[in-house]
């Protein structure tokens, strides 16, 4: 699968995506300090599932304010480092391309998903 990490995702969550065999660019190495609406540019144009924390993300998404192929936002970041990729690369292998078109909130104990409005 093709994912925009944001810049808060971490850089082992990234590395883990890609040794999963998954296309992930990470805003942090190539478009640091953009704004929401130009990383939702950027992830619909190349066609890229965006991982971030950031729920304001989330509510631009929810409410049709940002086009994207669909968004995931991790709440762990109380988690050790070890869980938060395990979750991360659970739901990604189990939900594959049910991603598509769906805000994924993943959390320590559940994950959470709803549709997202057509920008």
């Amino acid at each position: 699968m093709r994912f925009l990490a944001d810049e808060c995702c971490p850089a082992p969550i990234v590395a883990a995506l890609r040794v999963a065999g998954h296309d992930v660019l990470h805003a942090l190495e190539t478009h640091a300090g953009v704004s929401d609406r130009t990383l939702a540019l950027l992830a619909e144009r190349d066609d890229r599932i965006v991982i971030t924390e950031d729920y304001d993300f989330g509510e631009l998404a929810v409410r049709g304010q940002l086009s994207l192929p669909g968004l995931i936002i991790r709440f762990l970041n109380q988690t050790a480092l070890d869980i938060r990729i395990g979750r991360v690369l659970d739901i990604v292998n189990d939900l594959g391309d049910g991603l598509r078109g769906q805000l994924t909130i993943i959390d320590a104990k559940r994950t959470r998903r709803r549709a997202l409005k057509p920008g």
